[in-house]
């Protein structure tokens, strides 16, 4: 019997978060991998992960920090380390890779903000 369970693309469930790029994850005991789809303009602002992850760009074009990634490319972050941004240049899609139990950090940008943040 295989472990491996299949999620249709019409099954996920994709949520808005404060800043209007829409999120889904999926979630296993120990990983989880977040799908981002952003407007040209759009900015997920500055954050870090309590444990580090890996994002890889699938479709577009992101600015993070100085750094410009364009689809099939990737780039680490490793806690602590820090803030990083995120700036659609384009419409684009993004995933990003942690562990399940891994935080979000962020500057103290307000209280509702950081209880609302996703990237």
């Amino acid at each position: 019997m295989s472990a491996f369970t299949p999620v249709p693309h019409d099954e996920l469930v994709w949520e808005r978060n404060v800043l209007g790029s829409e999120v889904t994850r999926l979630r296993t005991d120990g990983a989880m991998l977040t799908v981002v789809h952003g407007r040209a303009g759009d900015v997920v602002p500055a954050h870090g992960y309590s444990k580090g992850s890996v994002m890889y760009v699938v479709a577009g074009r992101v600015a993070v920090d100085d750094a410009v990634l364009t689809a099939g490319d990737a780039g680490t972050y490793s806690a602590p380390g820090g803030y990083f941004t995120v700036k659609f240049l384009d419409d684009a899609t993004y995933v990003v890779a942690r562990a399940s139990d891994d935080e979000i950090t962020v500057p103290d940008i307000g209280e509702r903000a950081a209880h609302n943040l996703d990237a």
